[in-house]
């Protein structure tokens, strides 16, 4: 039997859980230590095969399903959980499906588990915004696992904004704004909660690549384009009309309470560096912003 202690991973081959398995596969110190398990709806599908090429073990499980989660995280030191709201566009699945995974994980004895959650920003904006259900739904799971763990050692990793912003947006420029490379960074701070152990139970982290402002970003776009990039502040109305009825108010909610209470709340910009401290130690970079812009950048003219 393995010495090795069992990484299950939900999300494989995901940007947050992805990263996971590409930074312990990139760490020799890391392989030596831990063994993979990723979680799919499809083992037999390209990614997944991929990954099984790799000797990462591939396994199905269907998150409506307790006992099949149970069978697919048997044998788990940790578990890293995450649930995809877009994938469903029901806060109501997503938090189903969300304490799922974790009534499976303590069900299993697993001893560390870590949930992919957002702030919860009903509560941030005191009651403000109430339509942000992809943020406050893994809110509500996380108080979900935090009351249910007892001796499971429980942590909470919190990924900012990912993907290419829009460019016209209801708030100014000089806000602080959060972005993140999903697949390159999650891993580092994903891994450094596991190997934190004991003293990372009950943690938030706020995970992120670096913090900026639209008016940094669009220079940034500029200068990775060779064209001008603006910046536009536009009505909140406005803003709504661009969006699909499904997920109008949604988006505007959204982009509305980051202008007013920054993402993580407002402040949460000058304590970046006690989440970075749960980064794996020895890894002194993330993604910069000159990286981020040329892959991200709204480069279609």
């Amino acid at each position: 039997m393995s010495s090795k202690k069992l990484l299950t991973i939900f999300g494989a081959s995901g940007n947050q859980g992805g990263s996971v398995i590409d930074f312990v596969l990139s760490s020799g110190s890391l392989q030596a230590k831990y063994a993979l398990r990723g979680i799919t709806r499809d083992p037999s599908s390209s990614k997944s095969q991929a990954l099984a090429s790799k000797g990462v073990d591939m396994v199905k499980a269907d998150m409506n399903d307790i006992d099949s989660l149970k069978t697919a995280i048997r044998g788990s030191y940790g578990v890293f959980g995450v649930t995809d709201f877009w994938a469903v566009l029901s806060k109501e699945i997503e938090v189903r499906q969300g304490k799922n995974i974790f009534d499976a994980v303590k069900a299993e004895g697993v001893k560390h588990y870590i949930w992919s959650s957002l702030p919860w920003t009903a509560k941030v904006s005191n009651g403000k915004y109430t339509h942000i259900d992809h943020f406050d739904g893994k809110a509500e799971v996380e108080e979900y696992v935090e009351k249910g763990k007892g001796d499971m050692i429980a942590s909470y990793f919190m990924p900012a904004i990912n993907g290419t912003p829009m460019l016209n947006m209801p708030f100014p420029d000089s806000i602080a704004w959060p972005l993140m490379d999903p697949r390159r960074d999650s891993g580092k701070y994903i891994m450094g909660l596991f190997e934190g152990g004991d003293a990372a139970n009950g943690v938030e982290v706020q995970a992120v690549s670096f913090w900026t402002t639209p008016k940094e970003v669009v220079a940034a776009y500029s200068k990775a384009s060779g064209r001008d990039v603006v910046f536009n502040t536009i009505p909140g109305e406005m803003f709504a009309s661009y969006l699909p009825e499904n997920i109008r108010d949604e988006l505007t909610e959204m982009v509305e309470y980051i202008g007013e209470y920054s993402y993580y709340g407002k402040g949460t910009e000058k304590e970046q560096d006690k989440h970075d401290k749960w980064i794996v130690p020895g890894v002194v970079e993330k993604v910069s912003m000159e990286e981020w812009a040329q892959e991200n950048g709204p480069f279609k003219w």
